[in-house]
Formats: C-alpha cells, structure tokens, sequence
C-alpha cells in the first residue's frame, strides 16, 4: 500500500505509472504497425485515449481535489475502457496479436480497478 504522506508528485502514484508506461507501450507498438488509410483513424484514437489516462490523473492530481479530482479519475478510468475497445479493434483487423492485446487488456483492467478504488475513496470523504 502506498503511504499517503509520500506522495508528493503524480509520479508517485503507482496507477499513473502503470498508465503511463501501457501508454508509451501503445505507442511503441504504433510505431512498428504499417499504417494504411483503412487503419490509421484506429491507431489515432488508441494513441489519444491511452494517453487520456495518465493525463487525467495528472490533471486532477494538480488541479482539483475532493470531487473535483474524482471526477477526472473517472474520465481516465472511462479512458481506459476505450483502450480496451480499441485493443480489441486492433487484434479483429489483425494489427496486433491475441496474446498482445490479452496481456495489454489485463493491464488496463487491473487500471481501471485501481482507478475505482481511488474513485471510491474519495467519494467516501465527499
């Protein structure tokens, strides 16, 4: 468990540096996929709603609390799900392999899982 008192910085949050680095793994992949005028919309919105969930969290980490900081949580954690469509779009058009969104799809779910424990506290206090 993560001790309160040192969390100075998003950085410190073990759910941003998750998101993050699935977010730079997305993009990695990005790179290495060959992009057609069939596929290229796909791999926008992936690359757009990857990089949503660690945004999110930092955004509201910096500029809001209570609430206010929930609410961006729960705009990441919407975030996360549609990475998850958009992993599944990927593996049917067959630009990335099962076993890659499998393993990929695990992590936003373990996301998204943290994110609602997050959400869940804070609306606890609210």
């Amino acid at each position: 468990m993560i001790n309160k008192s040192k969390i100075n910085s998003f950085k410190d949050l073990l759910v941003w540096q998750y998101s993050h680095s699935l977010a730079l793994e997305i993009f990695e992949l990005s790179k290495k996929s060959p992009k057609t005028s069939l596929n290229y919309e796909i791999w926008r919105q992936i690359l757009r709603s990857a990089f949503s969930v660690p945004a999110n969290i930092v955004e509201g980490f910096y500029s809001h609390k209570g609430k206010k900081y929930s609410f961006h949580l729960e705009v990441a954690r919407g975030s996360a799900g549609e990475t998850f469509y958009w992993l599944l779009v990927l593996e049917e058009i067959g630009d990335i392999s099962k076993e890659k969104r499998e393993y990929l799809t695990n992590k936003y779910e373990e996301i998204i899982k943290m994110l609602s424990r997050m959400i869940n506290t804070i609306s606890s206090k609210y």
